[in-house]
């Protein structure tokens, strides 16, 4: 850990360049931090969160946003933009806890199928 820290501090100092100091690294058989987790989340985060919801009233609500976008809506006021008045029966905190958890899990395909005593349903989901 040593070295990757020295190697670090020469990259900042600007004795090495960033790609220098990568070549150094893999000759010193050191792996590079969290840069190929950090291309994976932002490919997961371009992908689209889906929310559908068919209320028993005949209100049809379709929504997508990237997953990038959810998590920080998510992050900034604990919900997303669904349309509470035509979820009457809908637990609503348990959705989001279930949101936010398939999101931290990077999960695809469909995560949340709803069928509201009334007859509403929602299904949230992630498209590719």
């Amino acid at each position: 850990m040593d070295e990757q820290l020295r190697i670090l501090k020469m990259v900042e100092e600007g004795t090495i360049t960033a790609e220098q100091g990568a070549e150094l690294m893999a000759a010193m058989n050191i792996e590079l931090p969290a840069r190929q987790t950090a291309v994976e989340k932002s490919s997961y985060d371009k992908k689209m969160l889906r929310i559908i919801v068919d209320s028993v009233t005949g209100d049809k609500v379709n929504i997508q946003f990237p997953v990038g976008a959810v998590r920080k809506i998510l992050k900034a006021t604990g919900k997303l933009p669904i349309p509470e008045q035509n979820l009457q029966g809908v637990d609503l905190e348990a959705v989001m806890e279930a949101v936010s958890e398939c999101l931290d899990e990077e999960i695809e395909g469909d995560f949340v199928n709803v069928a509201a005593s009334d007859g509403t349903t929602v299904r949230i989901f992630i498209d590719k």
